[in-house]
């Protein structure tokens, strides 16, 4: 089953990442998948803080190895944070 086009989340210094395969590969039986992100600038400006400190080297991670990645079903997780929003609301002290 190719994961080429799946909603993926990973977790960055308690950032939500989210964002769709765009590649994968098998490399010694583990799958690596290369992502797309949306709206990922602080990672970004995270590696290249990181690259500044390190002369330069690059620690972008560019291929995730699949136990990295949490496949999302968008449509229940937008259920589930309108309910959350909805509870949050309701529950405002006033």
């Amino acid at each position: 089953m190719s994961l080429v086009g799946k909603a993926v989340c990973n977790i960055y210094g308690g950032l939500f990442r989210y964002g769709v395969v765009t590649k994968e590969k098998t490399v010694n039986k583990w799958k690596y998948c290369t992502v797309d992100w949306i709206n990922d600038e602080i990672y970004t400006e995270s590696m290249e803080y990181l690259a500044s400190l390190r002369s330069g080297e690059d620690h972008t991670i560019h291929d995730y190895r699949v136990d990295q990645l949490k496949f999302v079903d968008v449509e229940d997780q937008l259920t589930k944070l309108k309910k959350l929003k909805r509870k949050l609301k309701d529950e405002t002290p006033i």
